[in-house]
């Protein structure tokens, strides 16, 4: 399959923007209003961590002390009321009914030059193979300029080709000892891998079901991006999603989607649903 990258200018509807993802395209809005204001909080808060020049920062600290440095920062920055309010606004600028729509979390990836730990390079995977969530959307950006050598990668040879993988051992419910994400258990033809690189302020959109992975970080400086995953209410009410081809992890962890907008939990509307998957 040759994934579609679609450039887009302008807002999509929940629907038109589900129909495109769920069927293995890639879309990159450009040069996002709302993300400014995001950028530049996220930013602030980097800087006041990491010092003025937090790209190069790891080469002026002892590895250890930087990797808790980073650790800290993810944490104040996941709950960070300012950039979940400005995040929300960019959701709502591209389209997204905010009102019905669900999230995980912010994250803040930090990915330094040689980086090999799985917290900082992720392993190719699906997100579906850990989150059982087939109508999963994932949203990434990059906070500073990226290249080749620090962003992401697609795969889309395996949209629909299954991969041999270990989510069959991955249980949310079992926390120790569990590895972040589920693997491949064989190797991936990287033959056909797409390097995605945006600028800031342009925003990725794909589907939890593509695989993809970190790229090796060989560019001299860290890599900052923020990731986060939504799931629409309409296309859980309604069986639509992406195809679940090689996913086996036990459980689906409707638990980690909040309400944009509110406290409740998708867990708890879908247990008042029939059918809460496509086939």
């Amino acid at each position: 399959m040759t994934t579609a990258l679609h450039l887009l200018t302008g807002p999509l509807d929940d629907r038109h923007r589900s129909d495109l993802v769920f069927d293995g395209a890639l879309l990159v809005f450009r040069s996002v209003a709302a993300l400014d204001a995001f950028r530049a909080e996220t930013d602030s808060l980097v800087r006041a961590a990491l010092g003025d020049d937090p790209q190069h920062a790891q080469l002026g600290s002892v590895p250890e002390e930087f990797a808790a440095e980073v650790s800290a920062l993810q944490r104040r920055y996941r709950k960070h009321p300012a950039v979940r309010e400005a995040f929300v606004s960019v959701l709502h600028e591209l389209g997204m009914n905010t009102a019905t729509a669900y999230w995980d979390w912010l994250s803040l990836r930090v990915q330094a030059h040689a980086d090999q730990t799985p917290a900082g390079t992720l392993d190719v995977h699906r997100d579906t193979w850990s989150s059982n969530v087939l109508a999963q959307t994932n949203w990434w950006t990059p906070i500073y300029p990226i290249t080749a050598e620090r962003t992401v990668a697609f795969y889309p040879a395996y949209w629909k080709r299954p991969v041999p993988n270990t989510s069959a051992g991955w249980d949310l419910d079992q926390p120790d000892g569990r590895p972040l994400v589920p693997v491949p258990s064989g190797p991936i033809d990287a033959a056909g891998e797409v390097r995605v690189v945006i600028e800031p302020g342009d925003l990725l959109c794909f589907s939890g079901a593509q695989l993809h992975a970190s790229v090796p970080n060989t560019s001299g400086l860290t890599r900052f991006s923020v990731e986060v995953r939504t799931v629409g209410l309409d296309d859980v009410r309604q069986a639509r999603g992406a195809p679940d081809i090689d996913g086996r992890a036990p459980h689906i962890a409707w638990r980690w989607f909040t309400q944009l907008t509110g406290s409740g939990s998708l867990r708890d509307v879908v247990a008042d649903l029939p059918a809460s998957q496509p086939p």
